[in-house]
């Protein structure tokens, strides 16, 4: 039995990417209940720039990545191309994002476009910044005044979906809430509004933002930014 045996847990990611946090809950012993908010998509071009971009990836030093959804998509693009991602030097700013990479030169300790941009080296040439088309520019802004040409292409977005089969009654019998991305607490935000279990975990700290943006707390924080890190918060 795990730490969380008889807890009732709502995981808010979009339904394509829950199940990696779904079966770490569930094997710590909660019942995880599926509410996505979000979904992924392609870019509004198409994907057209950042496929472009990921096959001239050897014109740049870099290539900079702001979340495990964009890391998937280079790993998934550079494969279907013949490009190997790993020529370049890789920048992720958090463990999850690297993970997903399959690895960074690169990786702020606080999970934050702010903190990778602090850390980004000084010099000359291309970096390639790979993010979502509701990204900050903090990264862009940070290489370019340490002097590095940034080409910014979008690799996805996110969109909010209206849940169906849920009510304020399912959400009122759980015992917490999960998210992983400040789009989530957006989207959720929209559908319930403040409404929320008495526990509320943030994988990171745009996320715990957002939530205290949207009059919500308290929040706990996972202190290793990555899904083992939200279960571990919970417990």
């Amino acid at each position: 039995m795990g730490n969380l045996t008889g807890k009732r847990v709502i995981v808010t990611r979009a339904a394509d990417r829950s199940s990696a946090l779904s079966e770490l809950l569930r094997d710590a012993g909660a019942t995880v209940v599926e509410i996505p908010v979000t979904a992924t998509e392609d870019a509004t071009d198409g994907g057209r720039a950042f496929v472009g971009a990921i096959a001239r990836l050897d014109e740049f030093e870099w290539l900079v990545v702001t979340s495990p959804e964009g890391a998937r998509r280079v790993v998934e693009v550079a494969r279907r191309l013949g490009v190997d991602a790993t020529k370049v030097k890789r920048a992720a700013i958090g463990v999850a994002t690297a993970d997903a990479l399959g690895g960074a030169d690169l990786v702020p300790r606080t999970q934050t476009g702010e903190s990778l941009g602090a850390m980004f080296p000084e010099g000359r040439g291309r970096v390639l910044l790979a993010v979502a088309e509701s990204a900050g520019d903090d990264v862009e802004t940070a290489a370019r005044a340490k002097g590095w040409t940034v080409d910014r292409v979008h690799s996805y977005r996110t969109v909010a979906v209206r849940p169906t089969g849920f009510d304020d009654s399912v959400v009122r019998s759980c015992d917490a809430i999960t998210f992983t991305a400040a789009s989530a607490v957006d989207a959720w935000v929209s559908a319930f509004g403040s409404l929320v279990p008495s526990t509320v975990v943030a994988m990171g700290p745009q996320t715990a933002r957002a939530l205290s943006n949207a009059g919500i707390a308290p929040v706990v924080m996972a202190t290793e930014q990555s899904l083992h890190g939200v279960v571990a918060a919970l417990g």
